[in-house]
């Protein structure tokens, strides 16, 4: 091969032979042998390195961006000149497209360091990649089935960090198009290679790190039902069925909102196996007949606590399952025999608690249409699933038992919840008896109206849950303090009862001393360390903390404690992205908003802080946008006042004031002491043209303590804050003095 001549840019792009980019040769034709230099990234942003010293080299123009990831997915790495000029020039003369693409090369020659310019070869009519000088990541992807060993497959796993050439468009539309087709098949690659991993990690009984790896493969493609049953599947055998009955919940809600369908019959065969598993011993399992028992359904498998036996038998199911999975057959589990095992209530070690929500029934009035009856119990037992600290025992069949009592203590579940349906008019009522299965009273029993239209489903299940939910809590804080006050479980449902008793929002010291017992016994208890965070992103969000940046720095080094144990844990995830929001770092915020409400599609508070976000960045309509879907699930409970808090600040920036002051009049209702929420009211009436009544709001604002300042207002967004934001904030800033200092009139 000649060498290029370092006289002159013209003789570099034409005074070369004919140069194969994907072999290296000496003057003599024989092959180097040295290894590749540079680093080519192009599975998520685009990214040029040096090998040895992991040194960025600066790709600052667009298009040449374009052209190493296209040329990184050519044939032979090579493309003819005429090709990439009309792919990145399109609007261009050809002449001028490509002069443009000799001057981008020149360019690149001129500004990469010292031996990079070397990584593109050319001759008069092709331009290629020289790859015994780069590595590819996705070279590596593309030829992944030559790797035989899982930690081979592990690390080009691992080089998948997004989708190919992340933000690569250039506006050219043959190129963009290409783009898209291309990502789309790379992102299948990488989906058959994340796939093969899992199995491999769970034919080794690895169900951990499996679960870790089917996690990274939902983000890819949430929908593909075939990666969520291994998910399933992997979370059954790591952390427990209901974890795992959590998981099919959570996508069983994503595929009628996305796209209006059930899951496969193949996902509910996983599923009743799942439920009619006996969490014993290793020895339980049938060899595969094709047959299924009578339904004797079965509580959760044993927790991360369990025996070396309870585990090795999760690894073995996890296995059978996946082979299932692949291979279509059926798996047949001995029933559980409630009469010759002792109790031991499902998850209680850990600071669970399990619970049986038994079919709903119907009774008196106008009966109920079966779809409707169905409906609303599924949107319940969701609401229930969606909560880590309970364990949800699923019933089979369709006879309603007559001794609920019996029935608890045969799924090992602490609590049952009967429900009564009757409907009248317009109203659906619901009387709701909750029985501790372990004394047989009844704990709490209520009835719920709701009014009966198929969009008030969600509304009336998030409610029945909290009512329910704030029940257990209290009863179980109770009987733990009377009988086990120091243990881990009594701390925590101690915790969390001051954190219902107080309705959020006030610094609780009997809360925090009890996390912080929790922790002094076992550093790593994972609700521990999420609920003592959560106070102190609290107190800082809530302008309460006297050493903000001390609080922060707290909150951030217990998540990362929570993450090791929970990497795909939703709360960990809108916790972070909290972390980032107080201290500015909106694009990260942003992105850990969205990574929460991808792991929970119910996870409504994750999706308003994401459009908050992009109010903060300025794009006010997109923002409103979003909140706008997202308060079609508010209710009136702490979650929601959170979350109709800042949909009232999203609709006021917007330009909706009247908008704004129905979403605060919301989080009011849900709580009624928090100034702020008064202070931002007061500024929306004022916007809206009603003084009086924002002088009411602001004096009522001021009377709260802790007191509301507008020097406080004006410190949302902090510097960060796009000029946009600022701009707007400021002139409700504005609104809220002139509140402040009118006088307040009947």
């Amino acid at each position: 091969m000649a060498e290029k001549s370092p006289c002159s840019d013209e003789s570099f792009f034409i005074g070369i032979e004919q140069h194969s980019p994907s072999l290296s040769m000496t003057t003599q034709g024989e092959m180097k042998t040295s290894t590749a230099r540079f680093q080519l990234r192009v599975l998520g942003s685009i990214e040029l390195a040096a090998e040895e010293t992991g040194e960025p080299i600066p790709l600052q123009s667009a298009k040449m961006r374009a052209l190493l990831v296209y040329l990184s997915a050519a044939p032979n790495f090579s493309e003819s000149r005429r090709k990439l000029a009309s792919l990145l020039w399109s609007r261009s003369g050809e002449e001028q497209a490509r002069q443009s693409l000799r001057q981008l090369l020149s360019n690149f020659r001129r500004g990469a360091a010292s031996g990079a310019t070397d990584i593109i070869a050319f001759d008069d009519s092709t331009v290629g990649l020289d790859t015994s000088l780069l590595a590819i990541d996705r070279a590596a992807l593309a030829d992944w089935r030559s790797a035989s060993e899982a930690s081979e497959i592990r690390r080009i796993a691992d080089s998948y960090r997004g989708d190919f050439g992340s933000e690569a468009e250039i506006g050219e539309a043959e190129f963009d198009d290409w783009l898209a087709n291309e990502r789309l098949r790379t992102r299948e690659i990488a989906i058959a290679v994340f796939d093969r991993l899992v199995r491999m990690l769970a034919e080794r009984g690895e169900p951990a790190e499996a679960l870790s790896v089917a996690n990274r493969l939902v983000e890819i493609d949430p929908l593909r039902e075939e990666t969520q049953r291994l998910v399933i599947a992997q979370e059954a055998a790591a952390s427990g069925r209901a974890s795992a009955m959590q998981r099919y919940e959570t996508f069983r809600i994503l595929l009628r909102e996305e796209l209006g369908v059930r899951p496969e019959a193949a996902t509910q065969e996983l599923i009743e196996q799942l439920r009619r598993k006996k969490a014993s011993a290793p020895e339980s399992i049938n060899e595969p007949s094709g047959e299924i028992p009578d339904p004797a359904p079965l509580p959760v498998l044993p927790g991360p606590g369990a025996s070396a036996a309870g585990r090795t038998y999760k690894y073995a199911v996890a296995a059978l399952i996946v082979a299932a999975l692949a291979v279509g057959t059926s798996i047949g589990y001995r029933s559980w025999n409630s009469s010759t095992d002792p109790i031991s209530y499902v998850g209680e070690n850990s600071g669970r608690v399990s619970v049986v929500v038994l079919p709903f029934e119907t009774a008196g009035g106008r009966n109920l249409p079966e779809v409707q009856t169905a409906g609303l119990e599924a949107e319940t037992v969701l609401a229930f699933a969606r909560n880590n600290r309970l364990s949800i025992v699923a019933v089979q069949g369709g006879t309603l038992p007559r001794d609920p009592i019996s029935l608890g203590r045969s799924h090992r579940a602490r609590y049952v919840v009967q429900t009564r349906l009757k409907e009248s008019q317009a109203e659906i009522q619901a009387d709701i008896n909750l029985f501790d299965a372990t004394t047989g009273v009844s704990v709490w029993a209520g009835p719920l109206s709701i009014t009966a239209t198929e969009s008030a489903s969600v509304r009336f299940a998030r409610q029945f849950y909290r009512y329910v939910y704030a029940e257990i809590t209290l009863h179980r804080a109770k009987t733990l303090s009377d009988t086990a006050a120091d243990s881990i479980p009594a701390l925590l449902w101690r915790a969390e009862a001051a954190r219902i008793r107080t309705r959020v929002g006030n610094a609780d010291t009997s809360e925090v001393a009890l996390f912080e017992e929790v922790l002094k016994q076992d550093p790593n208890q994972l609700y521990g360390l999420l609920g003592l965070s959560d106070h102190y992103i609290l107190k800082v969000a809530r302008e309460q903390s006297q050493a903000r940046a001390q609080d922060i720095e707290r909150a951030n080094s217990l998540l990362l404690r929570a993450r090791e144990q929970a990497p795909n844990l939703a709360e960990v995830a809108f916790s972070m992205g909290m972390i980032n929001k107080l201290q500015g770092r909106f694009e990260q915020a942003g992105l850990e908003f969205e990574r929460a409400f991808l792991l929970d599609r119910t996870h409504w508070n994750a999706a308003a802080q994401a459009a908050h976000i992009k109010l903060f960045l300025g794009r006010f309509e997109d923002a409103y946008a979003q909140m706008e879907g997202v308060t079609n699930y508010l209710l009136p409970d702490i979650a929601s006042a959170e979350t109709a808090y800042i949909a009232g600040e999203t609709a006021l920036m917007a330009g909706y004031p009247e908008r704004a002051i129905t979403y605060l009049d919301l989080a009011i209702s849900g709580n009624p002491t928090v100034s702020r929420i008064h202070g931002m009211r007061a500024a929306a009436l004022h916007s809206a043209g009603r003084k009086s009544e924002a002088a009411i709001a602001a004096a009522t604002s001021r009377s709260l303590s802790p007191t509301y300042t507008p020097e406080m207002m004006a410190r949302r967004g902090g510097i960060n804050a796009s000029a946009r934001y600022k701009s707007a904030r400021d002139e409700y800033v504005a609104a809220f003095k002139t509140a402040l200092a009118a006088e307040p009139t009947n």
